[in-house]
């Protein structure tokens, strides 16, 4: 599974903002330190360091900064007030996977990724390149107009789903007619004919669960697809809206490509299961006892969710 820094960085920032909204933050390295000791931690964490995903305190700044540890370690001034879009702004751009030191600010349109300065000149110089900033705006673009084909289908769900209600409906009330015609029947007929009317009862009860459990397990499946299908459509928007460009340019591609893949999705033909119709009937005999009584007619009928 590829590394997604942005749902990385998203989380971390959640993480820190939800803690910040409890109140105080005491600095972790202290908290290492005095754990070991048993005494009670109650320095004051002012910053936080993107890279190490520390509270210090500005004692413990003071030592960190001095050290020349490899990547960038932003330091971002602890506020209980700032909102998580706010923190997210000022988590630094992503770094290089192979140069933590390097930030990610050119794109390989042969490779379809993001690189640093130090990456494009040992690797991707003879490939189609372009400024990251440049491109992203590009790609993001292309993610709204997938993300608005992909709403069609979400349409596309939620009519075929009224549609199933409808058959669903046309169905029960189909049995209810139909028990009314059969008990009608068997009170005209009374204890010779009792036997037969039990029989058909069942029959048709049976068919009733199979048609309903049936068309719920259509309907479920429908419904997590649309579910599916809405949750990535929120994941692009947070990824075009709350993402820098390095998060977009580097996120795209695989996004674009998934999308393509939904979009080539058609209920008619892609569902697990097959959505059939049982056409319910009964019909008065003129022979036999069954004749007499009738004979349940259960007819089970493939639809095609062919409506686009």
């Amino acid at each position: 599974m590829p590394k997604n820094s942005f749902v990385e960085k998203l989380l971390a920032v959640k993480k820190l903002s939800s803690t910040l909204s409890e109140g105080e933050l005491v600095c972790d390295v202290c908290c290492d330190e005095e754990e070991k000791s048993g005494k009670k931690v109650t320095k004051k964490a002012t910053v936080y360091c993107a890279d190490c995903r520390r509270n210090m305190c500005d004692l413990c700044c003071s030592h960190h900064q001095k050290f020349r540890f490899p990547g960038v370690h932003k330091l971002i001034d602890l506020n209980s007030e700032m909102s998580v879009d706010e923190l997210l702004l000022k988590f630094p751009e992503n770094v290089c996977d192979k140069h933590s030191d390097k930030h990610l600010e050119i794109y390989c349109f042969d490779c379809r990724v993001a690189v640093c300065m130090m990456c494009y000149i040992k690797s991707h110089n003879s490939h189609k390149c372009s400024d990251i900033q440049e491109v992203a705006e590009d790609l993001s673009k292309d993610m709204s107009v997938n993300a608005e084909n992909l709403m069609a289908k979400v349409s596309e769900c939620e009519t075929v789903l009224k549609d199933i209600e409808e058959n669903e409906n046309k169905f029960c009330n189909s049995v209810a007619k139909t028990e009314k015609l059969i008990c009608d029947r068997a009170d005209k007929l009374k204890q010779l004919i009792e036997q037969h009317k039990q029989s058909l009862l069942e029959q048709l009860s049976v068919s009733k669960d199979r048609q309903l459990k049936h068309t719920a397990n259509v309907r479920e499946e429908i419904e997590r697809h649309q579910i599916m299908l809405e949750n990535f459509i929120r994941y692009c928007n947070e990824v075009k809206e709350k993402g820098t460009a390095c998060d977009i340019a580097k996120l795209a591609g695989d996004l674009n490509a998934r999308s393509k893949e939904l979009q080539q999705f058609d209920l008619s033909t892609d569902l697990p299961v097959d959505y059939d119709v049982t056409e319910v009937k009964f019909s008065l005999p003129q022979t036999d006892l069954k004749c007499l009584f009738g004979n349940l007619a259960l007819e089970v009928q493939g639809v095609y969710l062919t409506y686009f």
